[in-house]
C-alpha cells in the first residue's frame, strides 16, 4: 500500500501518467520481491516466483478459461444495449489502437501484479484457508489497493461506483484462483486472464461499445459474481486445489 502512494502526486503535480501508472502497477510484484529477498530471505525465492511465468504446459481448456474475460466484456456491452443503456462511443482519443492498448494492459496489471497477488500471497493464504476464503482475502486487499485511483479527479475513476468495482474485483479473485489452482500455480495463466480482463474493457472503448462508467462496472460486478458462483458450485470451496497439495509448491516447484 505504501509503494504505489507516489501516484497521489498526480493530484498536485502535472506529471506523465503512463510511467507512474506502470510503476504503481508493478508494486505488488515489488512488494513480493522485497519480502522474499529482505524479510524471509528465501534463497532463490524471487527466481522461483518469476519462473511461474514459464508454466505454459497446461490443458488448452485453461487457456480458453483464461481468455474468457474478453467474451465477458462483449457480454457487458450486450447486456447494456439490451437494457437500453448509453455508450461512451466516440470518446476514445485519436490514434489509440488495439495494439497500443494491448501493450499497456500487458505491462501494467497483467505482468505487474500477478506475481504478488497470485504468485506470492495466494499460495501462502491457501496454507491456512480454503481456496475460496483465500481468494476473498486477496480480493479485498486487491480492491483496496486500487482505491487511490478514486482520489485522482479527472482520470475517470471517480465516475465509477467503487462498490461495483470492488465486487467485480473480489469475484474475479475467485475466478483467478480457480485458474491458478487448476494450472499448478501458472503465473502465465494468471497474467493472461488479468490481461484479458483489462484488455476486454479497452476493446469495447475502441469499438465505441463501452457502456457509461457506472453501467460498465455494475453489469461487470453482476456477471463476474455469477461466474464466480458457478465456479464455486462446480469446483467446491477449495476451488479445485487438492487437499494433498502443498500450496507453497506454486513458488517452490
Amino acid at each position: 500500500f505504501v509503494l504505489p502512494s507516489p501516484i497521489l502526486l498526480l493530484r498536485f503535480v502535472d506529471l506523465p501518467f503512463e510511467p507512474i501508472l506502470i510503476y504503481a502497477s508493478w508494486t505488488p510484484n515489488i512488494a513480493a520481491f522485497i519480502v522474499l529477498g529482505l524479510i524471509l530471505r528465501e534463497k532463490g525465492g524471487i527466481k522461483r516466483l518469476i519462473s511461474g511465468w514459464g508454466k505454459w504446459r497446461v490443458g488448452i481448456q485453461w487457456y480458453l478459461v483464461a481468455i474468457s474475460p474478453l467474451f465477458i466484456a462483449f457480454l457487458i456491452a450486450g447486456v447494456n444495449l439490451f437494457l437500453g443503456g448509453k455508450t461512451t462511443g466516440g470518446t476514445e482519443p485519436a490514434g489509440t489502437s488495439l495494439l497500443t492498448n494491448l501493450i499497456i494492459a500487458l505491462v501494467t496489471g497483467a505482468t505487474g501484479e500477478e506475481l504478488g497477488w497470485r504468485g506470492f500471497l495466494l499460495p501462502r493464504l491457501q496454507e491456512r484457508f480454503t481456496g475460496l476464503n483465500a481468494s476473498l482475502i486477496v480480493g479485498v486487499i486487491w480492491a483496496l489497493w486500487h482505491l487511490p485511483l478514486w482520489l485522482l479527479p479527472g482520470y475517470g475513476w471517480d465516475s465509477v461506483p467503487y462498490w461495483a468495482f470492488a465486487l467485480a474485483t473480489i469475484s474475479s479473485s475467485v475466478i483467478y484462483t480457480f485458474v491458478v489452482n487448476k494450472s499448478n500455480g501458472s503465473m502465465l495463466m494468471a497474467s493472461i486472464i488479468h490481461l484479458m480482463t483489462n484488455f476486454g474493457i479497452n476493446v469495447l472503448m475502441i469499438l465505441g461499445l463501452l457502456p457509461m462508467p457506472d453501467a460498465t462496472w455494475i453489469i461487470a460486478s453482476v456477471l463476474y459474481t455469477l461466474f464466480a458462483i458457478i465456479i464455486i458450485i462446480f469446483a467446491g470451496t477449495d476451488l479445485s486445489r487438492s487437499k494433498n497439495d502443498n500450496p507453497q509448491s506454486f513458488v517452490k516447484s
